[in-house]
This record gives structure tokens, C-alpha cells and sequence, in this order.
């Protein structure tokens, strides 16, 4: 269907977004992801669909700073949109940028006070700041989703030095989504000082192909295992070795 509308119309700047996404998603290339979005961007600069598809683009490809000015560019467009303010607080996590991420979080649940996802991101920011009990509170009342809701349960009450309490929320993620998403119990157990068990977890999740590997080098609770030399191993793999990553040109120039 996107192949019929660029034959129709090669300028069509919403095709070219869409088999970027497409390349970027599904194909896990990169490359043909920005050319695709270089294309999208000239044709339309301000479509505010396109540059968010950008942007993800510009999070894969690890360059945080020019996300983070396209993310703030989004929010000053639409102010009261929760889900721009959302995605910015990720890309401040990423960035390890914890204030503003928080900053970013309370105002989602101003916005929209169900927002899924955004008390596990405000949990995350407060629990790599060193408050494991507020990080705690945030977790317990992520509602909408489960998942988010023991995974950060885990990692707070690990902080906390609340052994049993952990256990029992690392077992439930294990049961529940391990079989699914290896890569959330890896992170668990490389945030908590397991090294062996976090590559264990890798290990599953590459070799089911879990969706979104490749982001992973993103996540700040894999911090503890960045020295051992199996990190380097499992981000070639992936394909997000810095090196990797530095091969793939992608022009963006921020919106007037």
C-alpha cells in the first residue's frame, strides 16, 4: 500500500515516514529507516507524526541531545499533550537526566493522571537518584501496567535491602513475563549486581528475537554490567555497538 502511494506520488512525505518506521521496526534497518526519514522531513518539517517517527529513529541511533531538542520542540507545540511530555521523560532516562525526567513524569499525570508507564518512569528516576522508598510509593501505584508495577517493586524493595519482599517480586516477573520479555528480568538482575544471570536472560532474549534488543543499550539499569566484556559482546549482536551505530548518517535539522 506505502509502495502504491510513492508510485502514485514519490513526494508523498507520510509514505516515506511510514516505510521508515517499517524498516526501522520490522527490518531492523537502519540505514533504509533514514533515508526514508531524511526524505519524510524535507518534504513535511513540521509534521508532528513524522518528527516523533524521527525521533525514535534519533534514540536507536543513541544520539540523545538532538532527540531531547525534538522532543522539547513537540512539547512546545502542543503543551498539554501528556503522551509528547511522556515520551521526553524517556529520553531524559536515557540521557540520565533524572530530574527533568521526573519533571517530565509529574507532568503526564497532570495531564492525564492514569498515564501507563509514567509512575514506572518516575519510579526509575527517583530510584537511580538514590530514594528507593519514593521510587517504592511510585511503583506500587503504576496501575496500568502490571508489569512495570513488580519489575519496579523488585528493584525498589532490592534497594531497600528487603531480601524476601524481592525475591518474591523477581520470582513473579520471572513466571509471569520472563517466558515473554527476557530482557525485563535481565534488567533486574543487572540493576541488583547478578551479572551472570542478567547475560543468562540476554542470552533467552536474543535467541527468541525479542523485539526491541536494540534499544536496550539505552536503558539505564544495565549500568552495573557495562564494564564486563559481555556487554560489548551482546550490543554487537544487536547491532547497537557504538561503532555500529556511527556508520548509519542521519541528517535532521529541528523544526523552525
Amino acid at each position: 500500500m506505502t509502495d502504491r502511494a510513492l508510485a502514485i506520488d514519490p513526494d508523498n512525505a507520510r509514505a516515506h515516514a511510514q516505510l521508515g518506521w517499517s524498516a526501522m521496526y520490522y527490518d531492523n534497518d537502519l540505514v533504509s529507516a533514514a533515508t526514508h526519514f531524511e526524505r519524510a522531513l524535507a518534504l513535511e518539517p513540521a509534521n508532528g507524526a513524522i518528527v516523533s517517527s524521527a525521533v525514535a529513529l534519533l534514540v536507536g541511533l543513541g544520539r540523545l541531545d538532538e532527540a531531547i531538542a525534538l522532543g522539547q520542540y513537540m512539547v512546545s507545540r502542543d503543551p498539554v499533550n501528556a503522551t509528547s511530555h511522556f515520551n521526553l521523560g524517556i529520553y531524559y532516562i536515557y540521557a540520565g537526566r533524572w530530574e527533568e525526567a521526573a519533571d517530565s513524569y509529574r507532568t503526564t499525570l497532570r495531564l492525564s493522571p492514569g498515564y501507563i508507564g509514567a509512575r514506572y518512569g518516575m519510579g526509575v528516576a527517583l530510584l537511580v537518584q538514590g530514594d528507593a522508598q519514593a521510587a517504592l510509593d511510585e511503583f506500587l501505584l503504576e496501575e496500568g501496567d502490571e508489569e512495570y508495577r513488580v519489575k519496579g517493586t523488585a528493584l525498589a524493595q532490592h534497594a531497600l535491602g528487603r531480601q524476601t519482599d524481592f525475591e518474591s517480586a523477581l520470582a513473579e516477573l520471572t513466571e509471569r513475563w520472563g517466558g515473554m520479555w527476557p530482557s525485563e528480568v535481565a534488567q533486574v538482575h543487572a540493576m541488583t549486581g547478578d551479572a551472570d544471570a542478567a547475560f543468562a536472560w540476554l542470552d533467552k532474549a536474543v535467541a527468541q528475537n525479542e523485539a526491541g534488543l536494540d534499544h536496550q543499550f539505552l536503558i539505564p539499569l544495565y549500568e552495573p554490567v557495562h564494564d564486563d566484556p559481555r556487554w560489548k559482546v551482546f550490543l554487537e549482536e544487536v547491532g547497537s555497538s557504538p561503532e555500529q551505530l556511527a556508520t548509519i548518517e542521519f541528517e535532521v535539522t529541528l523544526p523552525r
